[in-house]
């Protein structure tokens, strides 16, 4: 008998009228759990900077704070969220091919995705090394603005590193093969903390050593994946069949297809979130309002990796069925995910709203902010299952192919619907952030039913054809 190992395909090619719907929920629990750690441990790179630079020994320490959060805002908005929005074709791509059995166009589709992300790479890199220029153009202090300038060269060294390693990941992921890119993400952690203590703490490089750090930790993860393919080459020649630079610039349109949708989901709602941020600016008491609004961000984007774990998980094994032509197991598996999303985020925003008054004091001690932020905590808790299922179900569009309708949907959703009442609740209303996050949550609770409402029309064969289409022979 041949045992199972963590390449084998994550579903069975035959027998696809029957669905084992506990099968599935424990292969997407299974899944996810991996999934989850891998996703909070690449969110916090942002969050150490911030952390090392706010225990820098200077006068300039609110300063450099405050550069370093601009500097990781900036960088996030004009380079991560374009570079990892177009490498989320893979995870269409990818998913339905490994479901197909057709693994070499796993390798093809990352050849695409090469040339994609090398012909967007130049203006990216551009953005950042002028970042000064954009911030005073936003009205910030042109001395935190020089600074998160200087943050920004240095931390653009390690950019183009990160977007390759997104696509190793991808490749790896849509395969279920996860521990690797756990282990590269822990170890590409510890050098960032190691090397940006060191450097900032220990040297004369100071602020800038924190950026250092953090291009030489996104190298080190690419280099760390490459050694896995070399002590593992079994891994790599699975997928990989060599460079086909003609067939892969062929499909290169296939891949924008997908990738410009995806960017524009990741860049909308990314975009969403830093524009709260710029409203709670100029709400009045502007202080307590900006560091209220940094307590909501911290504790919603840790949430949101636990969700973003599962929405992964869910996208592989939908493109994974649809790929291996099992509409039925695609649906079961949309379902499981949806609903178990649904289920976690009942919980979180439940512990949210019960906590409210106890979380805040593990971010800030101002007792007028503490208020502040739990007021705003308790308001968001009710809509914690709509950012679930909005979560999850971006997650089923992506892996069905449908990045172009969520992303409509996302439009509308954040800015016909969010931005505009969280700015009549929260500004002109006189709400504060509490309406910023009311408001937030009316337009995510719109995406979601709006999402919901189209999956639940969808002609799951139809999905699966494309699928087919999508994992042709290449030519």
């Amino acid at each position: 008998m041949i045992r199972p190992h963590e390449s084998s395909p994550l579903l069975p090619l035959r027998d696809r009228k029957t669905v084992d719907r506990r099968a599935e929920l424990v292969a997407l629990l299974s899944l996810a759990a991996h999934v989850v750690a891998t996703t909070t441990l690449e969110f916090l790179p942002g969050f150490t900077s911030t952390i090392l630079a706010g225990h820098l020994q200077s006068p300039r320490t609110k300063e450099l704070v405050d550069a370093a959060t601009l500097s990781t805002m900036f960088t996030n908005m004009s380079a991560y969220s374009v570079g990892l929005g177009l490498s989320s074709a893979m995870d269409t791509l990818a998913s339905q091919a490994f479901g197909a059995g057709r693994l070499d166009r796993i390798g093809l589709h990352f050849q695409s995705g090469l040339f994609v992300l090398a012909g967007c790479l130049p203006p990216l890199l551009v953005a950042n090394f002028y970042t000064a220029s954009v911030l005073i153009w936003l009205r910030q202090d042109p001395t935190v603005a020089a600074l998160a300038q200087d943050f920004s060269r240095y931390n653009l060294i390690g950019i183009p590193g990160l977007l390759l390693y997104e696509l190793c990941r991808k490749a790896l992921q849509a395969q279920g093969v996860v521990v690797p890119v756990i282990v590269v993400s822990l170890i590409g952690n510890a050098i960032h903390l190691g090397a940006g203590y060191t450097l900032a703490y220990h040297t004369s490089w100071g602020f800038l050593g924190i950026a250092i750090s953090r291009s030489v930790a996104n190298l080190a993860m690419l280099g760390l994946i490459g050694l896995y393919f070399v002590a593992r080459p079994a891994s790599l020649s699975r997928w990989w069949r060599g460079w086909q630079p003609g067939v892969a610039i062929r499909h290169v349109p296939l891949f924008l297809r997908l990738g410009v949708p995806g960017m524009l989901m990741m860049v909308m709602e990314w975009w969403a979130f830093e524009i709260l941020s710029l409203m709670a600016g100029v709400l009045p008491h502007r202080v307590v309002a900006i560091s209220a609004q940094a307590v909501q961000l911290n504790v919603v984007s840790m949430v949101y990796m636990l969700l973003l774990g599962f929405s992964v998980a869910t996208n592989i094994r939908v493109g994974n069925h649809l790929g291996a032509n099992a509409p039925i197991k695609a649906r079961c598996a949309a379902t499981l995910g949806a609903g178990s999303v649904a289920l976690l985020a009942v919980f979180l925003g439940s512990t949210i709203a019960l906590g409210h008054s106890v979380i805040p004091p593990f971010f800030v001690n101002d007792p007028t902010t503490v208020a502040s932020a739990s007021r705003v905590l308790l308001a968001w808790a009710p809509f914690e299952i709509a950012e679930g299922l909005n979560c999850v179900l971006q997650g089923i569009f992506r892996g069905a192919g449908e990045q172009a309708i969520a992303a409509r949907t996302n439009l509308w959703s954040f800015y016909g619907v969010a931005l505009p009442s969280a700015f009549l609740l929260g500004c002109s209303l006189g709400w504060g952030v509490e309406g910023l996050w009311v408001g937030y949550g009316i337009g995510i609770s719109t995406s979601a039913l709006t999402l919901g409402a189209t999956m639940k029309r969808w002609n799951w064969l139809a999905l699966a054809s494309a699928a087919q289409q999508r994992t042709a022979p290449a030519t």
